[in-house]
């Protein structure tokens, strides 16, 4: 019974830092973008708008829970080189509608280029 203890706290132990890994990442809310400098890293979550070639219009969407956003109505233009990785997706997700977890670089004010894209259409409900 000892060992069965001592076991099923090792197992808990190894197995904690594997959870907290799985939580979505955190977006910057619509302020912090905002107010975001040129060079600055960003991570925010978008939907969006219009896509062509290496330009994308997405609005913004602000946090409510991990699995629930919310509509801002503030339109965004990021720059999507044809390199950019894709952590879950591809480019076949990106259409009009899908969400988007996009870390990039603040280039000017309502401006950023894309360095990674996490696909979350069908994942988070918007509201």
């Amino acid at each position: 019974m000892k060992y069965i203890a001592i076991l099923s706290l090792g197992v808990a132990l190894l197995t904690a830092p594997a959870l907290s890994q799985m939580k979505p990442p955190v977006p910057m809310t619509t302020a912090q973008f905002g107010h975001a400098v040129t060079g600055q890293s960003i991570a925010i979550l978008v939907r969006v708008v219009a896509y062509k070639r290496t330009s994308l219009s997405a609005e913004l969407l602000d946090r409510e829970s991990d699995s629930v956003y919310k509509s801002t109505g503030k339109i965004v233009d990021l720059y999507l080189p044809e390199d950019t990785p894709f952590v879950m997706g591809s480019f076949a997700g990106i259409k009009p509608g899908a969400a988007l977890f996009v870390y990039g670089v603040a280039t000017t004010r309502g401006r950023a280029d894309i360095k990674k894209i996490i696909v979350l259409t069908g994942y988070i409900r918007v509201e």
